[in-house]
C-alpha cells in the first residue's frame, strides 16, 4: 500500500491519497491535489472514493472540486452529514469563512466497511467533534484531528467534548498493536511513540 501525504488548505490540513492494487481513496482532502490525475497514471490506479476522518471544513473544502471531476463516493461519520451544509458545525464560520460541501456522504459504518477495494475500519473517537473517526487500513491509523505527534485535536469547537476525548484516547491506548499514525496535521508518527511521549495519550489509562 502506497501513502501520499500533503498539507493543503490555509490551515494545512493533511491529505492523504492511498492506493493499492489500482485503486485509491483520498483522506481529507482540504483542495484538490496538485497533479492528482498524473500520480494516478504514474501508479496505474482509479479514483474510487473520498472517506472523511470527520467534517470540519479544513478536511472537506476539497470534496466537491473531487467529486465534480472523478465522480467518486464520499464517506463519513453520519452523524457529521449535517456538518456539510453548516458553516457553524464545520467551524468554518469561526474563522471567518462559509465553507459548505454539496456531496452526498454514504455513511461510514462504526467497524469494518469495504471502500475501493480496501477494507477500512472505522473507529468511532469522538470530543474534537461529535463524528470525529480514526480510520484503520492495514497497519496505519489515519487519526484526523484526535491524535497528532505529541498533542491531540482541540475540544473547544461546535459539539467537541472533553470527556468523550478522554474515552476516545482511552480506546487507541488499549490498542496492543503498534500502527503507523497518519494524523490530520503534522508529522507521521507510530502509536508507540505517542503512548511514550505524547502525555495526553500516556495517560489514558486513567481516564
Amino acid at each position: 500500500m502506497k501513502v501520499i501525504q500533503q498539507p493543503l488548505g490555509p490551515v494545512q490540513a493533511n491529505c492523504y491519497l492511498v492506493m493499492e492494487n489500482h485503486h485509491a481513496l483520498i483522506i481529507d482532502p482540504a483542495d484538490i491535489l496538485p497533479n492528482l490525475d498524473e500520480i494516478l497514471n504514474q501508479n496505474d490506479c482509479t479514483l474510487d472514493a473520498i472517506v472523511l476522518t470527520h467534517a470540519h471544513f479544513d478536511h472537506i473544502s476539497g470534496v466537491d472540486k473531487i467529486v465534480n471531476k472523478f465522480g467518486c463516493d464520499v464517506y463519513l461519520n453520519p452523524n457529521e452529514f449535517d456538518f456539510l451544509l453548516d458553516p457553524n458545525l464545520n467551524s468554518s464560520s469561526a474563522f471567518y469563512m462559509d465553507v459548505t460541501c454539496n456531496a452526498n456522504a454514504k455513511p461510514l459504518i462504526e467497524g469494518k466497511n469495504e471502500i475501493a477495494g480496501f477494507e477500512v475500519e472505522a473507529i468511532y473517537c469522538p470530543g474534537h467533534s461529535i463524528g470525529s473517526t480514526v480510520l484503520k487500513i492495514e497497519d496505519c491509523l489515519f487519526t484526523g484531528d484526535v491524535l497528532f505527534q505529541g498533542s491531540i485535536g482541540r475540544m473547544d469547537l461546535a459539539t467537541g467534548s472533553v470527556t468523550s476525548m478522554k474515552q476516545s484516547l482511552k480506546k487507541l491506548y488499549q490498542f496492543n498493536k503498534d500502527y503507523k499514525v497518519y494524523p490530520g496535521h503534522g508529522p507521521t508518527t507510530s502509536l508507540s511513540q505517542e503512548k511514550k511521549w505524547n502525555e495526553s495519550l500516556k495517560y489514558a489509562e486513567i481516564y
